[in-house]
């Protein structure tokens, strides 16, 4: 049922508008539209001989908080007696909330977040078929996230085992990024988590004077439709999120997708972009900025390229080079990837979005980009005489870089792309000023730079055993895979 019941409502087999595409960062995975009309395969007479993703999470269980409004809203809704004429609202009279065990699942990956990460590495094997060697060591990274939360890591060795098949257990490993220790300034996949300054307001007054506007209407609608029973606005906005979380926990579309009419899915996509937007991303001054050490690391690699052997800073002098796969996989949470999407320029030429409307024809689409397993993909096109570009896909989509598209496929030649990413940097200024890091003794300013992608022996990264989920400090750092 879930395989058939799930891919069907999120790719909108059944429907053609289908309101798990337009949830922004509570939508279940789904390939994004091609906006742009740039085929994803690559250019003739290019071919993909190196590539990279940063991932968000899968899809997972609600955390604390809003698993408390979905227990306060089932309560406020069976201690009245009331009815309606509206047939969709006929399920409320028995609504609960889905989850079956809630201590050992809240925060945690789903169901229908496993199958997304294992389906996940197995496209990207298909994907690049070459990139993989049978019996050969694969190392990717994962941001930490909490000490007692693992999605985030989940994802990666959920990922792990759809690329690498059976030997996932022997030759994968992923490396958790401490992103709380003072040493990994500007260096691990949640730099925002140790800069004083970042401040994710969640869109603040945007958001706020947008939602003053398109919320009270679906209330007052919505109301209408009751007798007896009277929700507010907190109410109806979970209605939306209860869509997108029901249906990839149940493997079935919740009834809740129902309840809004097409325009309210779409005003309430658009307060998530409002959300994310100035929140952490462009309409922002500092954040926007933050994975930019990383994305210049990321370019470097690139510039590298595929066949290029890295040492670690380890004093074991026994520790063999680090030959990375030219697939390159990270795995973060939803604001680090909205972060990168401000860095990476596909959205430059975007003007800020209002507040009191929603724009025609904007690009910049939380629902695009930040769904669960929301990824921001790069590949690196080798094209012969015309030379290495760079290619950027967001869920699965080209999106080409307004100031410099002239090259196969709308891509970018390589080296200016890099120019493009340290023109970025260099406004941006020192992480550590930036961010009003007071304490620079561990992380000179200057020196806050990313290395974890070349640098396997770094001290804030550990190993998390499977059995008991503990984390420790151990000097093997790597995370195997047993499942």
């Amino acid at each position: 049922m879930y395989a058939s019941a799930l891919a069907l409502f999120v790719t909108g087999a059944l429907a053609q508008f289908n309101p798990l595409h337009h949830l922004g960062g509570n939508s279940p995975y789904f390939p994004g539209p091609n906006v742009f009309g740039i085929s994803p395969d690559p250019p003739p007479g290019c071919t993909v001989d190196q590539a990279a993703f940063t991932s968000r999470h899968g899809s997972r269980y609600p955390d604390p908080s809003a698993y408390y409004q979905w227990t306060n809203l089932s309560a406020k809704i069976h201690a009245q007696s009331f009815s309606t004429n509206a047939s969709e609202f006929d399920f409320l009279q028995s609504w609960q909330p889905v989850l079956r065990d809630p201590a050992p699942e809240i925060s945690e990956l789903s169901l229908g977040g496993y199958k997304e990460l294992y389906d996940m590495g197995i496209d990207y094997r298909w994907n690049y078929p070459d990139f993989y060697k049978e019996n050969t060591p694969y190392v990717l990274w994962a941001n930490r996230y909490q000490d007692s939360v693992f999605r985030v890591v989940d994802s990666a060795r959920l990922f792990a085992r759809g690329y690498l098949g059976p030997n996932a257990t022997v030759d994968g490993s992923v490396y958790v990024l401490n992103n709380t220790d003072p040493r990994s300034i500007a260096n691990s996949l949640a730099p925002s988590d140790l800069c004083a300054n970042y401040d994710d307001d969640s869109g603040g007054a945007n958001a706020t004077t947008w939602a003053d506007i398109y919320v009270p209407p679906i209330v007052s609608r919505v109301n209408s439709l009751l007798s007896g029973l009277q929700f507010n606005s907190s109410d109806v906005t979970q209605f939306p999120v209860l869509c997108g979380f029901e249906t990839q926990i149940t493997g079935r579309r919740s009834p809740w997708c129902d309840t809004l009419t097409q325009q309210e899915i779409l005003q309430y996509e658009y307060a998530q972009d409002i959300r994310y937007w100035y929140g952490t991303g462009l309409g922002t001054q500092l954040e926007k900025n933050l994975m930019l050490p990383f994305l210049t690391a990321l370019i470097q690699r690139f510039i590298d390229g595929p066949n290029a052997t890295y040492n670690t800073t380890t004093s074991n002098t026994t520790t063999p080079p680090f030959h990375p796969n030219p697939l390159i996989a990270t795995f973060t949470n939803d604001g680090q990837i909205n972060q990168l999407a401000a860095a990476i320029g596909v959205f430059d030429a975007q003007p800020q979005l209002p507040a009191t409307h929603i724009p025609a024809n904007r690009t910049y689409k939380s629902s695009h980009f930040v769904p669960m397993r929301g990824t921001i993909g790069f590949e690196r096109l080798n094209c012969g005489y015309q030379g290495l570009h760079m290619r950027i896909k967001l869920d699965d989509q080209v999106y080409p870089v307004p100031a410099c598209q002239q090259g196969p496929g709308r891509s970018c030649p390589l080296e200016q792309y890099r120019g493009i990413v340290a023109g970025k940097s260099a406004a941006a200024g020192d992480f550590e000023v930036e961010c009003g890091i007071a304490n620079t003794s561990l992380v000179p300013v200057g020196q806050d730079k990313t290395t974890f992608l070349t640098d396997l022996g770094l001290a804030w990264d550990y190993q998390q055993t499977e059995e008991k989920r503990q984390t420790t400090n151990r000097a093997n750092r790597t995370l195997l895979l047993p499942l």
